[in-house]
């Protein structure tokens, strides 16, 4: 299952890059799914439902130019995917050119995801999966 899982992955991030809402959402828990963010990040509050990640991702999109995205996969057993997530982005108000570089580990159930959690030390991100170096 854990190559089908990548796969979906994959797919569910072709559909956010097109913004097709309907077939994201597709591959989320429609009961269960949550994102939890960092600690670093201002808003450390879990995301709960797929609605409204969906809303919390494109908002965090909206705020930089579209540029190449940059996402390796890995297969992390039967029920997760740790997804390095790195790629330089512009502020689309400030112009200011940030690098984002973070782990996400994105566990599934009965192939549909359902929670993504956010790391910014591949350490932390690499136990979540539970894989070692």
């Amino acid at each position: 299952m854990s190559q089908e899982n990548v796969e979906a992955l994959r797919q569910s991030n072709e559909a956010f890059d097109r913004r097709d809402r309907v077939a994201w959402l597709a591959t989320r828990d429609d009961q269960d799914y949550e994102v939890v963010t960092s600690r670093y990040w201002p808003e450390a509050d879990a995301v709960r439902g797929r609605e409204a990640a969906w809303e919390f991702y494109v908002k965090a999109a909206e705020a930089f130019e579209r540029l190449p995205v940059d996402a390796e996969l890995v297969d992390a057993g039967a029920d997760k995917v740790l997804v390095h997530w790195r790629h330089d982005v512009r502020g689309r108000a400030s112009g200011a050119e940030v690098e984002i570089n973070y782990w996400i580990v994105v566990t599934f159930r009965e192939g549909r995801i359902v929670r993504d959690e956010w790391f910014a030390d591949r350490a932390e991100a690499l136990e979540a999966a539970g894989l070692t170096e």
